[in-house]
């Protein structure tokens, strides 16, 4: 198995509004092969993030943005789903790789896919995790990535696990090519001022109306990301952090985990 590295804990001092600190487990894992042809797998690290108690709990892969492994998918949003009862692994894509944010050679290939699985598959064999109840939310470049190539996938070529569900957080909603019946549970929120990525979400509600959409009023893209704040996107998007649109987007979340996640 993966190896499990000694316990630390996270303390960002990159936001002084990051008041909690996450104590987590450093792990590595071999990303997962999309078919019989493809050779390449890659040690990939990330952070683990468990509830008290043994469990077994529902789990949550996480997948960062173009902005790389910070505490937004470090300590911010893990703090808030161990809190409601879940596993959680952060994956370190870039990072894994010697990069720290896009461009780099790995921002738009299939390899966001292949570290998901990856991490799936790494979950669905912890004694404290149950297999059949693991979600994968993506911001931004995860999302697209969630959108492109975890969605359309009804079964796995190599027979291993499947997601449960998926939440997208500001990706490209043009990037589903279809969405059959069979489909994960899906939920894309976008924001209402990211004039990048937005109209397409507001289009995929008519084209395939099973797909949970919200859209949060007066948010820029990477509401959720205080550190983000300020900053343009991979695009020249304006970035913007809102307290009130994170709080309604936690709440989605939790609404939908609940109902795709639960016995």
């Amino acid at each position: 198995g993966a190896p499990v590295r000694k316990a630390l804990c996270l303390i960002s001092s990159l936001t002084v509004s990051l008041a909690l600190t996450a104590c987590a487990n450093a792990v590595t894992f071999p990303n997962a092969r999309l078919g019989a042809a493809d050779r390449q797998v890659d040690s990939v690290s990330g952070l683990l993030f468990k509830p008290e108690g043994k469990g077994p709990f529902p789990a949550v892969v996480l997948l960062h943005s173009c902005g790389g492994f910070t505490s937004h998918v470090a300590s911010d949003w893990p703090n808030y789903l161990t809190g409601l009862g879940y596993v959680v692994l952060s994956v370190d894509t870039f990072g894994s790789r010697g990069y720290a944010r896009c461009p780099n050679p790995y921002s738009g290939t299939t390899t966001f896919v292949k570290d998901a699985y990856g991490a799936l598959d790494f979950l669905a064999a912890q004694p404290f995790v149950e297999r059949d109840r693991i979600a994968v939310m993506g911001f931004s470049a995860g999302a697209n990535h969630i959108n492109s190539g975890i969605v359309p996938v009804r079964e796995r070529d190599s027979g291993g696990a499947n997601f449960k569900a998926a939440v997208a957080f500001y990706g490209l909603c043009s990037r589903i090519p279809s969405y059959p019946e069979g489909s994960i549970p899906l939920m894309q929120i976008a924001a209402e001022r990211d004039t990048f990525h937005a109209p397409g979400c507001e289009q995929i509600k008519s084209l395939f109306p099973e797909i949970e959409v919200h859209v949060i009023p007066a948010a820029y893209h990477a509401f959720d990301s205080p550190e983000a704040s300020g900053k343009r996107g991979a695009v020249g998007e304006r970035m913007e952090y809102n307290r009130s649109a994170t709080e309604r987007a936690r709440e989605l979340t939790r609404i939908f985990l609940a109902k795709h996640l639960s016995r």
